[in-house]
C-alpha cells in the first residue's frame, strides 16, 4: 500500500478556506484527473487569472532559451530589485558602523590612521562580499498548473561564502507569493457512477505560490 501524501490529500481534497494550496504536490504522479483540452482554453484561464497574470514569473510556453542574467534579474523587476537594494544599502550602514582602525592592527600591515578613501573602499570591499544576489531558471510546474512554466529563483551559490572571516553563506531572506492557477479535484457525494466509483469534480482555482525575493548573508 503506497505511503499517505498529505499533499495528495489536499490535491484531491474539495477546496476550502483552510486550505495551505502552495503546499501542493508537484509530482504528476500525484494527479489522476487532468485537465483536458477544453479546459486548458487560454482566454477562459487568462480571465481567471486576472491582474495576477504576471509574465516575469510566468509564461504560457517554453521560454528556458531566454534564461536571464543576474545583471537582467533587476531591470526585469522592479520589486526584485528594490528588494536588494533594501538589504545593499543596510550592509553599508553596518559596514560604516564598523571601527576600522580598531579591528585593524598593526600586525595587519595596515596603518592605525587610514585614510578615508582606503576606509571607504574597505566598505565597499565588505558590503560586496556580503551582497546575496538571485539566480534564476524556468520550471515546467506540470499540466495541472495554469501557466505551468514558472521563474524559480535562489540565491546565488559562493564556494567561499559571504562573510570575512569566512563561515556564512547566502539564505533566503524573502518569500514572497505569486498567484496560480492549480486543478483540483473532489469526489462528489450527491451522484455516483457505480458502487465504489464516485463521480469526480474539478475546477480550477486561484492560488498563491511561492518564490524567493531576496537573500542576505547569514549563518546556517
Amino acid at each position: 500500500m503506497p505511503q499517505y501524501n498529505p499533499d495528495v490529500h489536499l490535491i484531491r481534497s474539495k477546496p476550502s478556506n483552510q486550505a495551505r494550496p502552495y503546499s501542493l504536490s508537484l509530482s504528476p504522479d500525484d494527479y489522476h484527473y487532468s485537465p483536458k483540452p477544453k479546459h486548458l482554453r487560454t482566454p477562459r484561464l487568462m480571465k481567471m487569472l486576472g491582474s495576477s497574470f504576471d509574465p516575469f514569473w510566468m509564461s504560457l510556453e517554453d521560454p528556458r532559451r531566454r534564461n536571464t542574467s543576474l545583471e537582467e534579474l533587476g531591470t526585469l523587476s522592479e520589486d526584485l530589485a528594490e528588494r536588494t537594494a533594501r538589504f545593499k544599502k543596510k550592509l553599508l550602514q553596518e559596514a560604516q558602523g564598523l571601527a576600522l582602525p580598531e579591528l585593524l592592527t598593526s600586525e595587519d600591515g595596515v596603518p592605525h590612521n587610514l585614510s578615508q578613501a582606503v576606509k571607504h573602499r574597505l566598505q565597499q570591499w565588505l558590503v560586496d562580499t556580503a551582497t546575496c544576489h538571485l539566480t534564476s531558471s524556468w520550471v515546467d510546474v506540470g499540466p495541472v498548473f495554469w501557466p505551468r512554466w514558472i521563474r524559480h529563483t535562489d540565491c546565488e551559490p559562493t564556494q567561499a561564502g559571504c562573510s570575512w572571516p569566512p563561515g556564512m553563506t547566502c539564505q533566503h531572506a524573502q518569500v514572497t507569493h505569486i498567484k496560480l492557477l492549480a486543478w483540483h479535484c473532489w469526489a462528489s457525494k450527491e451522484e455516483a457512477i457505480g458502487p465504489r466509483k464516485p463521480l469526480q469534480q474539478c475546477t480550477w482555482r486561484q492560488i498563491p505560490y511561492p518564490v524567493v525575493a531576496a537573500c542576505k548573508c547569514s549563518c546556517q
